[in-house]
C-alpha cells in the first residue's frame, strides 16, 4: 500500500485568488482526491481572522478538509498576534481542517514532526546584528503584535523566545523512537546552506540546526519561507524547500500540474 502526502509552503492563497489565478485548478482531480494528507507548511494567507475562512473554504473544493493540516508561517500572524494560536485553532475547526503547531502527524509508517520554528537570529554569529537587520528589514515587526504585552508590535526577542520553545520541542520529539520514517516540517529553514550567499536578511530566514540534524538524522526536512528552490543533503537527511511562492513569482504559462505534483510525497506503507 502507498500513501500520498502533499506538503507545500508559502501558498499565499489569498494573493493567488486576488490575482485571478488558482494554483490547484490545473491539478488532476484524481490526484487530489487520492491524497492521504495535505500539509500547508506556513503562509496560507495574511490576515487570518478575515481571510483564512475564505481560503479554507476554497481549498476544500480540492482536498478533503479532514485530510488537511495547516501549520502557520510568519504571514499567518499578520494583522494578528504571535500568541494567538487559539484563534487559528478555532478558525480551522470551523472549516473542518486541522491546525498543527508542535504536533506530530502520522500517515502510514511516516511521522511528520511539525512546527513553525522561527529563528534564533544567530546565523552569522552575531545575534544582536541579526535581530537588528530583521527588525529593520522584515514586515513581521510591523504587522504582528503580541497580545500579552499590551498588543505592542513584536520584537525579534519575542520570535527568538518562540524559536527556543519550538527547537526544544523538536529535539524531544526526534529523540522519541519511531518504527518508520521521520520527516520534519517547518516553515523556517534549518541551515544557512538553504539560503543564497547574497540573501539580504539571512538571520530572519534560517537558523543553524546542524547539530540537531546530525544527531537525529531524519529522512527529510521540508521547509519554506524563502520561496527559493533548493535541495541538499546533510548526512542521511534530505533537506528541501517546498515553497510555492507569490503568484508574481510564477509565470502564467507555468505547467502547474508539474509544479504542484512535485510537492507530493509518495511513500510505501506496510
Amino acid at each position: 500500500m502507498a500513501n500520498s502526502v502533499m506538503i507545500v509552503a508559502d501558498l499565499h492563497l489569498d494573493q493567488w485568488l486576488q490575482s485571478g489565478r488558482d494554483p490547484f485548478a490545473g491539478l488532476n482531480a484524481d490526484t487530489l482526491s487520492s491524497l492521504d494528507a495535505l500539509i500547508v507548511a506556513g503562509d496560507l494567507a495574511d490576515k487570518p481572522k478575515v481571510r483564512w475562512p475564505h481560503v479554507l473554504t476554497h481549498l476544500a473544493q480540492y482536498v478533503d478538509p479532514a485530510k488537511t493540516w495547516i501549520l502557520p508561517g510568519n504571514h499567518d500572524y499578520y494583522q494578528h498576534v504571535l500568541d494567538g494560536d487559539e484563534r487559528l485553532v478555532s478558525i480551522c475547526a470551523d472549516a473542518g481542517v486541522h491546525f498543527t503547531q508542535k504536533q506530530v502527524i502520522i500517515v502510514g509508517d511516516t511521522r511528520y514532526v511539525c512546527c513553525t520554528l522561527w529563528t534564533d537570529f544567530a546565523l552569522d554569529g552575531s545575534r544582536e546584528g541579526g535581530m537588528y537587520d530583521a527588525a529593520k528589514g522584515m514586515n513581521d515587526y510591523k504587522s504582528i503584535r503580541l497580545a500579552k504585552a499590551g498588543h505592542r508590535r513584536i520584537r525579534p526577542a519575542d520570535v527568538a523566545h518562540v524559536h527556543n520553545d519550538h527547537r526544544k520541542w523538536l529535539e524531544r520529539k526526534l529523540a522519541e523512537t519511531h518504527d518508520g520514517q521521520t520527516v520534519v516540517v517547518t516553515h523556517h529553514a534549518p541551515l544557512s546552506d538553504c539560503l543564497p550567499l547574497d540573501h539580504p536578511v539571512p538571520a530572519a530566514y534560517a537558523s543553524d540546526l546542524t547539530a540537531l540534524i546530525d544527531r537525529y538524522q531524519p529522512q527529510e526536512w521540508l521547509f519554506g519561507h524563502t520561496h527559493i528552490p533548493v535541495g541538499l543533503r546533510r548526512g542521511q537527511t534530505t533537506i528541501r524547500n517546498v515553497s510555492l511562492g507569490y503568484p508574481h513569482q510564477i509565470a502564467v504559462d507555468t505547467d502547474m500540474q508539474i509544479l504542484m505534483t512535485d510537492l507530493i510525497r509518495t511513500q510505501s506503507s506496510t
